[in-house]
């Protein structure tokens, strides 16, 4: 009796921790399902040949304003490297944006992208004041 009294303890922790290897294993899946749902679109081949070419400081500056966000100025300076990064790459990052904000974000975005380019080719005609 005793004997079978440990092998029914035994197999009951058997029992008991495969349930929990199983929840551990459920729970790690629910994590990386999320993860997989939060994760940003691959960039583009344009953004990823386009991107080493915009100095960071003028990238962010660039996407603050794109996004609209409260007192984002692009300098003379961003302008005229925007404007060497070119309407195709300067299109593909503002596409990558419109892809990674709410859908209601979306027509804004493309309007202050486009309002951005055409302020590029404004500053750009203008010759650099020089002191």
């Amino acid at each position: 009796m005793e004997t079978l009294a440990k092998t029914a303890v035994l197999l009951l922790f058997s029992l008991m921790m495969l349930m929990v290897l199983l929840g551990d294993e459920a729970r790690r899946l629910e994590v990386e399902e999320e993860e997989s749902a939060q994760a940003p679109p691959p960039y583009s081949p344009i953004i990823s040949s386009c991107a080493p070419e915009l100095p960071k400081n003028c990238g962010d500056e660039v996407r603050d304003s794109v996004l609209g966000l409260e007192g984002s100025v692009l300098t003379d300076e961003c302008y005229r490297q925007l404007v060497r990064w070119g309407k195709t790459c300067h299109d593909a990052f503002a596409q990558l944006l419109v892809s990674l904000e709410p859908a209601s974000q979306k027509s804004s975005i493309v309007a202050n992208s486009k309002t951005i380019w055409e302020g590029c080719v404004d500053v750009v005609a203008q010759p650099p004041v020089s002191f």
